[in-house]
């Protein structure tokens, strides 16, 4: 069954107001609709259909999410539903896009209440979707499972519910940090997208704060993980928070310190082997993108931005925006409600609303 929920606060006037100024506003009805919220499920098989050199098993898994979205968007009577698939980052679950435990964080309701569509997910290896050996699973893998929602999404060939799954005529992907990697190998890989949101991801300018932590993580995993396969990214609390928030509430640097997971090695493992690729196949992406970095990102900072998006050469719609005070979790950070009015300017500006 689905749920109806509120939709989230209202941005904070200062920020919104920049947020007017780079993108336009986003639309609003006057009385904005309710939220719903499908679970749904997607059977996919782990293997590796990109370029990017890496194992996986071949597997059957399964991949939970849920479906949030206005009635509009939502309703079998809609001939043009779109909808932007959300796959976060290491060390996050689908929390990333719906942290509730806080109220006012909750990225995909607040993105429904700009009357657009969003599937979130734990990818492969995370909360609970399926959790294959994590050796045997990597960015490559990672990316050929996203195409294979990607697809689900157009043909409607999977859960909804418990019942059949709605199809969209248009989808897109939208990926925070390394999940912005998934994306963008997938969009090279398969070129099946509308749209490409990448939120604090960048192939090169990553700092020696987060190279030092994933030196780190790769000891874990050479003597075996923790769990087996699997290693967390920094060595406690302490240095994730570091490593992802700039200025956010302690009780939301807390719980999602709480709730992060540990990343499977092999996805580890091949994030230099993607970047290598990318560094060649970027260019090949045509959709519209939309990078956004906070001003004061622990992992990539500036002029990380303005390096990828100079990547994107064989894209006409290309747009990266600058969050000031902002550190690397976008959707947790106090400055949420701007990241989050400014990407939905954008992809209603580009026929997701």
């Amino acid at each position: 069954m689905f749920r109806f929920r509120r939709p989230a606060a209202a941005a904070v006037a200062g920020l919104a107001a920049l947020t007017a100024l780079a993108v336009g506003p986003a639309p609003r009805t006057a009385a904005e609709p309710s939220v719903q919220s499908h679970e749904v499920t997607f059977k996919v098989k782990n293997a590796n259909d990109t370029t990017v050199p890496c194992p996986t098993d071949g597997a059957a898994y399964t991949i939970h999410g849920r479906l949030v979205g206005p009635p509009s968007q939502l309703s079998p009577d809609n001939p043009g539903r779109a909808v932007m698939l959300g796959l976060h980052g290491l060390g996050y679950g689908e929390f990333f896009w719906d942290f509730q435990v806080v109220p006012g964080y909750d990225w995909s309701e607040a993105l429904a209440s700009h009357g657009i569509a969003s599937l979130v997910v734990d990818r492969l290896g995370y909360g609970v979707s399926s959790h294959p050996p994590g050796t045997q699973t990597c960015m490559g893998g990672q990316a050929s499972v996203a195409h294979q929602i990607v697809q689900a999404l157009k043909s409607g060939s999977y859960t909804m519910d418990g019942g059949p799954g709605l199809s969209f005529v248009r989808v897109g992907l939208m990926g925070h940090s390394a999940g912005g990697q998934i994306s963008q190998i997938e969009a090279w890989s398969f070129h099946d997208i509308d749209a490409l949101v990448l939120l604090a991801w960048a192939d090169f300018g990553a700092s020696p704060q987060v190279l030092a932590a994933f030196a780190q993580t790769g000891g874990v995993c050479l003597s075996g993980g923790a769990p087996p396969g699997y290693a967390p990214l920094g060595r406690d609390g302490a240095e994730f928070k570091a490593l992802m928030f700039h200025d956010a509430d302690p009780s939301v640097e807390g719980e999602a310190t709480r709730l992060r997971n540990p990343d499977p090695c092999g996805d580890d493992g091949s994030i230099p082997a993607g970047i290598f690729l990318d560094s060649q196949q970027v260019p090949s992406i045509q959709v519209p993108v939309l990078l956004v970095f906070g001003d004061k990102d622990a992992i990539f900072p500036p002029p990380a931005l303005e390096r990828q998006k100079g990547m994107y050469t064989g894209s006409k719609d290309v747009m990266g925006i600058t969050i000031p005070n902002t550190g690397h979790a976008l959707s947790l950070e106090r400055s949420a409600p701007f990241t989050r009015d400014a990407v939905s300017s954008w992809l209603c500006q580009r026929s997701f609303c």
